[in-house]
């Protein structure tokens, strides 16, 4: 799964948002744990769902950042989240890629639940950077 998303932000200020723990937690998750080096850790939880686990595995401050992904109570290991970030007409495209799916049945529905997933939270990340509003609240719409 590969997307670009376009937003009406400075692409430090989106690179801080999927690297700033405090930040994270206002579009991403409930907490969020992130040392932003290679080999650094990286633990995102929600209140009502699961806690993932990730090691960096490579990061350009400013541009890119790519976590080896753990996946609670599923053998699925090898799965790596990258975000990178790039300057264009007054805003940033944000790429979101999730890889190393294995290509069998079994793994249809796990893939299909981060690509909706992934998917909800990077319009979510636009959301609160261009407007202040986070599509999670239960005031929402």
């Amino acid at each position: 799964m590969n997307h670009q998303y376009f937003i009406r932000a400075k692409p430090d200020v989106v690179f801080r948002a999927i690297t700033d723990p405090r930040l994270l937690t206002r579009w991403l998750c409930d907490r969020a744990e992130f040392s932003p080096k290679k080999g650094g850790k990286c633990l995102l939880a929600w209140n009502d769902g699961p806690t993932h686990v990730g090691t960096i595995v490579d990061i350009r401050e400013g541009q890119r950042v790519a976590l080896a992904w753990t996946w609670p109570e599923v053998e699925l290991q090898g799965t790596v989240l990258s975000f990178s970030v790039e300057a264009k007409h007054r805003g940033t495209v944000l790429s979101v890629e999730h890889s190393g799916f294995p290509r069998l049945e079994q793994w249809t529905e796990l893939y299909g639940g981060a690509e909706w997933g992934w998917t909800y939270f990077a319009l979510n990340l636009k959301s609160v950077l261009e407007k202040g509003h986070d599509l999670r609240s239960e005031f929402d719409g």
